[in-house]
């Protein structure tokens, strides 16, 4: 079982009027497996797939930059949705994450746990599927907001799945962290920076 604290990046912080005039943000990532965007927010979503290097799962290049940078994104959990005429079975999902940098060296960890009783515990659903009303098996759930302060040094990090943890309706827990599986969602994926 993982022992793991939720939100174990900073919470997001809700203003950004204490930045610098040269702040600038950068909101360009690159996923392995992007899942298309959300039919409500429009937002776009990237699987966060169990992984060691950047380029496995999602990537955020860092353009030249005095100091450190800031990573913030909405890490949620990935429900798959049963069919039209089959029963939602609950299930609770604890997914941890990792922010690493281009060789797969730890900057930091994130968490997000939540439960999956009925659509109302989505945070979103994702178009582009084979659905009768054109979305995807699998969705979202609510976000936790992650924030993670990126040391001087890398210029390339990624955020990449270290394991997740499922309990079904029956108590039992199954834990995956394959390489190449998905283990969470991520959104608004975005960096903050001083440029050089």
């Amino acid at each position: 079982m993982l022992a793991f604290a939720v939100g174990a990046g900073l919470p997001l912080a809700g203003s950004t009027a204490a930045q610098s005039p040269r702040t600038r943000v950068v909101n360009e990532p690159v996923c392995a497996s992007p899942l298309e965007t959300g039919v409500r927010t429009r937002r776009m979503f990237c699987d966060v797939m169990a992984a060691v290097l950047p380029e496995q799962s999602i990537t955020i290049t860092i353009p030249p930059r005095d100091g450190g940078a800031t990573l913030y994104f909405d890490l949620h959990n990935r429900f798959d949705l049963p069919a039209r005429d089959e029963t939602v079975r609950y299930a609770r999902h604890l997914a941890v994450v990792r922010v690493v940098d281009e060789s797969g060296a730890l900057i930091d960890r994130a968490a997000v746990l939540r439960e999956f009783r009925s659509e109302a515990d989505l945070f979103d659903r994702l178009s582009g599927g084979a659905r009768p009303d054109g979305v995807k098996g699998v969705a979202p759930g609510p976000p936790e907001a992650i924030r993670v302060t990126i040391p001087p040094g890398p210029s390339v990090i990624g955020i990449v799945g270290e394991g997740l943890e499922v309990r079904g309706a029956d108590g039992r827990d199954e834990h995956y962290d394959a390489p190449g599986r998905p283990v969470a969602i991520a959104s608004n994926i975005r960096l903050e920076y001083t440029p050089r």
